[in-house]
């Protein structure tokens, strides 16, 4: 096996937040009727995007892609982690308007990018080099598209 196993803990807690962000925008859809369309395609790339990491962890248990962490830290991590929880939570009891739901999804997504989570993985075959294009690519579009909607809601 080439992953250790904190790394094999890191590659589970990027699933658990790709889970996490799609929990928290089917939360959004619910609470927010007029966009509710908006966060469910999104809920549900995010699903993808979770099936997508736990393939990677297990071709990368398979040695069939590299993983690298890099800096990023486990304990890092657990605290991006808790804060999901927590908005989650907040959006769940009402306590998140429309407006600040695109800045924290803008805000979630941006970092997910600015941490290279994607590029953490070093592919040894096309398919896993597509994978890991197809995260990128669809990660900073969810930045775009949620731009452009908070710009949308904002006129």
């Amino acid at each position: 096996m080439n992953v250790r196993p904190y790394q094999e803990q890191i590659l589970h807690q990027y699933q658990t937040q790709e889970t996490l962000l799609s929990k928290l925008y089917s939360v959004f859809a619910g609470k927010f009727p007029e966009y509710k369309e908006f966060w469910e395609r999104l809920s549900l790339e995010e699903d993808k995007h979770a099936l997508l990491v736990e393939k990677l962890s297990q071709a990368a248990m398979k040695g069939l892609v590299l993983f690298d962490e890099g800096k990023i830290k486990t304990f890092a991590l657990d605290t991006f982690i808790k804060r999901l929880e927590t908005l989650i939570a907040k959006a769940e009891k009402g306590e998140i308007k429309a407006r600040p739901a695109f800045t924290f999804a803008a805000d979630y997504e941006t970092s997910l990018i600015e941490k290279n989570i994607f590029t953490r993985f070093e592919a040894l075959s096309e398919k896993s080099k597509n994978v890991l294009r197809l995260l990128n690519s669809e990660t900073l579009e969810h930045i775009e598209r949620v731009k452009k909607m908070q710009r949308d809601a904002d006129q």
